[in-house]
Formats: C-alpha cells, sequence, structure tokens
C-alpha cells in the first residue's frame, strides 16, 4: 500500500482539481500542504491539505475521489472549515 506524502500534492498547490461527486464532478483547487511534526520513531511525515471553492459547490464530509497528486487518483476523506463570505474550504489530514 502507498502512503501518500506532501511531495505527491505540492505541484498541484494553486491548481484546480477535479472531485468526483455527485451528481456530477466539481472543480476546487488546492491552495496550501500544510506539513506536521514528525514524531521521533515515525517513517511517515503527516500533513494537511486544504483546499477551496465557490460557495455554490458544497461537499459532504466524506470521501472523494480527488484527481491531484503523483499516482492519483485518490479517495480522500475531507471535513469543511467554517465557510467564508463566497467561498468555502476543506480540509484533509493525513496522521
Amino acid at each position: 500500500m502507498y502512503l501518500m506524502t506532501p511531495e505527491d500534492f505540492e505541484p498541484w498547490v494553486g491548481k484546480a482539481v477535479r472531485v468526483d461527486a455527485a451528481p456530477e464532478p466539481v472543480e476546487v483547487t488546492l491552495v496550501k500542504v500544510e506539513r506536521h511534526e514528525v514524531y521521533k520513531g515515525s517513517y511517515w511525515e503527516p500533513f494537511s491539505l486544504f483546499f477551496e471553492s465557490p460557495e455554490e459547490v458544497y461537499l459532504l464530509n466524506e470521501a472523494y475521489r480527488f484527481d491531484c497528486g503523483r499516482g492519483g487518483p485518490y479517495t480522500i476523506l475531507i471535513a469543511q472549515l467554517q465557510p467564508s463570505p463566497g467561498r468555502r474550504t476543506y480540509q484533509a489530514v493525513f496522521n
């Protein structure tokens, strides 16, 4: 099983990403890859992905197939953060 890394997604920052949502695919933008502290003895670097979309694109807190990242598409679990006027922000955390 391949473990995703921040390097897989960094080339996609600022780019539109296709999400397989129902009833039809939508696009969101990968705005940030945030690296987290590596714990002693860990062999994997935890990280988060942040996606933004226009306000009218509403994704539930669930797993979707994202067409981004090296070796993708990937099934990624997202959660919506507090929306801002005119846009929505979603986060995926890989611990």
